[in-house]
């Protein structure tokens, strides 16, 4: 339980590091749209702006790896480990978009975490 535990939450963090890469990417190529481009020139500046890239190799890698975790444990214990994406979310968006956390959002990180341990422990 432990190990599966273990390898779902670093696949989370996976997940949520390529989704940060696709947010630096949007940053420096001046967000998803802009007027005038046409939207194929506007898609293909996106998708080939390195930090989008990476963020779709590091997400497509931990694609794999979830899709092993559900082949091997129960489902009704992976799924809901994942919200520790909520966690790291909220770190990158502090430490690394600085942004403004609300209390109200880190009293809603602190009962994912109480709800986690919860799930690991049953």
């Amino acid at each position: 339980m432990l190990k599966a535990a273990l390898l779902t939450i670093f696949t989370t963090l996976l997940i949520t590091s390529g989704q940060v890469l696709w947010k630096i990417g949007l940053q420096k190529a001046g967000g998803f749209y802009l007027p005038e481009q046409n939207i194929l020139e506007n898609v293909i500046r996106i998708i080939f702006n390195a930090w989008v890239f990476s963020g779709f190799v590091v997400y497509a890698a931990a694609t794999g790896f979830f899709m092993w975790l559900i082949s091997k444990f129960d489902i009704s214990m992976v799924i809901p480990i994942t919200s520790v994406s909520f966690i790291y979310s909220l770190l990158a968006g502090y430490f690394i978009f600085h942004e403004q956390i609300s209390p109200v959002r880190i009293m809603g990180v602190l009962l994912i975490i109480v709800g986690v341990i919860f799930i690991v422990r049953s």
